[in-house]
């Protein structure tokens, strides 16, 4: 027996780690899907917004939401204009981070639907911010042999809201009555 658990476990040491790590072996797509997630946020480090709008849903069925209410935007030509505001010169990115990246296909093979830890960092007017351990999750479609994103949607669970938003968005609730 002793001779069979040392066999099984030098069977699965040889495994590439691509049979390992099913999800990036489920699809022929995986990386592809991979660089339009990142290249969701990360566009912004040089302001590419060709490639903003050619990895989004080219229609009015694309939703987007964000961490906060006013960043609920329905359709490309909505999406279009809150891009507007990156455009400010005072706004630059500076940093993107997805942490523990989770893809998943569709038998099909043209959705995609992903979750991860965003961290996205920049300065406005000087200033440095950084969200950081935002849940985000998204839905993609390969829409005539190209990946593009239909929905994204970024919030904190409730017990991890920074300090900062606490503070910011619901300070009425801590003041005296």
């Amino acid at each position: 027996m002793k001779d069979l658990v040392m066999a099984f476990m030098l069977m699965l040491l040889s495994l590439p780690s691509s049979v390992l790590r099913a999800e990036e072996s489920v699809s022929p797509d995986y990386e592809t899907v991979k660089k339009t997630i990142e290249d969701s946020i990360g566009w912004a480090l040089n302001k590419d917004f060709d490639r903003l709008f050619s990895i989004m849903a080219n229609d009015e069925n694309l939703f987007h939401f964000w961490l906060t209410s006013d960043s609920e935007v329905v359709g490309i030509t909505a999406f279009r204009k809150h891009a507007e505001q990156w455009k400010d010169p005072e706004f630059k990115a500076t940093r993107f981070e997805f942490k523990d990246l989770r893809i998943t296909f569709s038998r099909s093979g043209d959705v995609a639907w992903y979750s991860c830890f965003l961290d996205d960092c920049g300065e406005y007017k000087g200033q440095p911010y950084c969200i950081e351990n935002v849940f985000q999750t998204g839905v993609l479609e390969k829409r005539d042999g190209k990946w593009v994103h239909v929905q994204m949607h970024g919030s904190y669970p409730v017990d991890k809201i920074p300090e900062s938003y606490v503070w910011r968005y619901y300070k009425g609730l801590f003041e005296q009555k």
